[in-house]
């Protein structure tokens, strides 16, 4: 029998105690109780059932495609595999070669300089440690698209480069290419890995570093002795940055395309843009997208298999900061400030330079000139032009529910990720949600057009073709994956004696979650919610199939005028979007420093501190 158990029938005189050898009462350790062995089939069910309607359903008609186009009057076959041989040959096979090597490098990449950032701002005096987290979270809005806008804007002729004098020709061509790919898809997985590294190693009392030092490690025995203990925050990074590279459409479509370096998720693109489409190829590429990332899983279950990797407790005390000298925190701090310079300010100041460049791009006799006409397009449109309000005010109400609906289901999602020793349900559970990390959000709007639409469903279900609660459904099936993970590694971190303890003194379930808890991962929720809330108002691919007439959100609407060459005036709009967004996340941190208690900054999470 458990602790637990022993204290709760010492407490309870009329709690069962049968003599040695006699079968376990329900209650007792090793059987659970009749009510909780009715309740866990139905709890599983219900999270594969809404799995299955946000998730498995739209995606699997889609992918049933690859092998059967007949069942959705795209061929005359039943079963073929014609489709897969097509996908694996010429440049959509060198496109999923493509994807799969520099997958593997930014997740390697990012992870790396993720870890160091991580230490150096949690555990040195590094100068600025809460502006260096701030920016991670700027780094992390930032959609890759815009990255490569603002990198095109900086770097190509008559553009903002040449504001200050500037040639840049020669950088221009060679950012086109695969280092151009690496740089910007490594500097877009950086903040993922930062934060999932940052929650483990936040958990991470500095006792373990001292006892090896007492020991006589150095400072690299030190590191390799601390490192495996947050091996679950390390594998995770390393997953999600190579399912979230491999998903990427904004790197594919810009750099990839112009390059003549084709990935998996462009050529994914090409076959259903193309006319007549090719939805059959086009979900083969998405099938194998999918299975690309179960090998990151595999490993990362067998080097975590049967150790346990709980350290958050009532007792962990705050983690004690090593002293830079004057020089070398001189030097660190620039070092980082050199990396943020690279990663977001280059991008930023190509954007902010470009929204006030006329003509963009375009040769003048007069060199290059300056003007303002782009906000003023954007603030007081013409007739013929289009104003921010209305979109930006769609994506902010579809943000607020995408982020609540998607916090909800990932915590839950998140604790059964969380369980040690869980079956066969969490491993498969484990598996589907990175897999479905890698799905590309055309895939995924594509296939709530074929499944939602079909007459069965319409007629004996909900009618949800070409609505919002539609595109809210899709919204959050493409962001619940990656909040999952980005919570379960805190949600593992919290130790079971805890609510364990609240129980037992007589704590009931809502109590022991609010008090014993909600205090630890208070913080890693607000971020996850500011996470998907910015997303969802930056994703373009599910918007872009199925919003609905006349329900522009307003990432369709910065594309409709980077589309039509405004790029200036398109630039312009999605500067001002950022910065929105960038309001909403310090009037979220400030009500939750004035509402929430204070323990609970000092013990929930902090990989950015507010």
């Amino acid at each position: 029998m458990s602790s637990a158990s022993a204290t709760l029938a010492t407490l309870d005189p009329a709690a069962p105690s049968g003599a040695a050898g006699s079968a376990s009462a329900p209650g007792e350790a090793g059987t659970p109780p009749r009510s909780a062995r009715r309740r866990l089939p139905w709890g599983t069910a219900t999270i594969w059932v809404v799995l299955g309607l946000l998730i498995i359903a739209p995606v699997g008609s889609f992918l049933l495609l690859a092998t059967s186009p007949r069942l959705f009057q795209q061929g005359s076959q039943y079963f073929t595999l014609h489709y897969v041989a097509q996908a694996l040959s010429g440049s959509t096979g060198r496109g999923l070669l493509n994807s799969l090597w520099v997958s593997g490098l930014v997740a390697l990449l990012s992870t790396s300089l993720a870890t160091l950032v991580a230490w150096l701002v949690q555990r040195t005096n590094v100068y600025g440690r809460r502006v260096w987290g701030l920016l991670m979270w700027v780094l992390l809005l930032v959609p890759t698209w815009m990255m490569t806008l603002g990198w095109g804007d900086l770097l190509q002729p008559y553009g903002a480069a040449t504001i200050a004098g500037v040639t840049t020709q020669w950088l221009y061509g060679e950012f086109f290419g695969p280092l151009g790919i690496v740089v910007v898809l490594t500097t877009a997985a950086l903040p993922f890995a930062y934060f999932i590294v940052s929650a483990g190693l936040h958990g991470l009392g500095s006792e373990f570093e001292d006892a090896a030092r007492i020991h006589g490690a150095t400072r690299w025995r030190t590191l390799r002795t601390v490192l495996p203990i947050i091996a679950p925050a390390l594998w995770s990074a390393i997953a999600i940055g190579f399912a979230e590279t491999m998903s990427d459409f904004g790197v594919a479509f810009t750099l990839g395309y112009h390059a003549h370096f084709p990935m998996a998720t462009y050529t994914l693109f090409a076959a259903i843009s193309n006319f007549p489409a090719n939805f059959s190829v086009a979900a083969v590429i998405a099938v194998i997208l999918i299975v690309s990332t179960i090998p990151p899983i595999v490993i990362q279950a067998r080097a975590t298999r049967r150790r346990s990797y709980a350290v958050l407790s009532g007792r962990t005390r705050t983690p004690r900061r090593r002293e830079f000298r004057p020089v070398a925190r001189i030097a660190v701090t620039l070092g980082l400030a050199g990396l943020f310079v690279l990663a977001l300010g280059a991008p930023i100041i190509g954007a902010l330079g470009g929204s006030f460049v006329r003509n963009l791009g375009i040769y003048a006799v007069g060199g290059v000139h300056l003007t303002t006409a782009a906000y003023g397009a954007i603030l007081h449109p013409t007739i013929a032009d289009k104003s921010i309000g209305a979109p930006l005010l769609l994506s902010n109400q579809l943000g607020v529910v995408v982020a609540t609906a998607t916090g909800v289901l990932a915590y839950v999602l998140g604790r059964r990720l969380a369980v040690a020793r869980g079956g066969w349900s969490q491993r498969i559970t484990d598996v589907f949600l990175l897999g479905t990390v890698a799905i590309p959000g055309v895939v995924l709007g594509v296939g709530y057009i074929f499944f939602y639409n079909m007459g069965f469903v319409t007629s004996h279900f909900l009618n949800l073709y070409q609505t919002l609660p539609l595109l809210m459904l899709a919204q959050t099936a493409n962001a619940l994956p990656g909040q999952t993970r980005f919570v379960a590694g805190p949600l593992g971190q919290v130790q079971p004696s805890l609510s364990e303890a609240a129980r037992v003194h007589g704590a009931g379930r809502w109590r022991t979650w609010r008090s014993a808890q909600l205090p630890l991962v208070a913080r890693v929720l607000v971020w996850g919610w500011l996470l998907t809330f910015t997303k969802t108002i930056a994703e373009l691919a599910i918007a872009q199939v199925l919003y609905p007439p006349s329900q522009e959100p307003v990432s369709v609407t910065i594309q409709a005028y980077l589309g039509n060459y405004q790029l200036s005036t398109g630039t312009a709009m999605t500067v001002l979007t950022l910065v929105e967004m960038l309001g909403v996340i310090g009037l979220v941190l400030g009500l939750f420093r004035l509402l929430t208690p204070r323990g609970w900054r000092r013990i929930g999470w902090s990989g950015v501190r507010s």
